[in-house]
């Protein structure tokens, strides 16, 4: 299965949302408990994200999981 545009869809709500507040992907990483570079492969559309990192990006984003995807 090829979800190539979902994971755009993904990573551009992430880093839209993420810049919105100002937060930095170094400190984003801090707070998700993840790499930088792998946060940039989720922002970026070229990581897949599993439900445990995606529940941890919502949360220190301070938003629902819904609130992420619109696809």
């Amino acid at each position: 299965m090829n979800n190539a545009r979902e994971k755009l869809s993904l990573g551009a709500n992430i880093r839209v949302a993420r810049e919105q507040q100002g937060i930095s992907q170094r400190r984003f990483a801090l707070m998700t408990g993840t790499s930088r570079s792998y946060l940039w492969k989720i922002e970026s559309g070229n990581a897949d994200v599993g439900i445990e990192v995606l529940c941890r990006i919502a949360h220190a984003l301070d938003v629902d999981v819904k609130d992420l995807i619109d696809f």
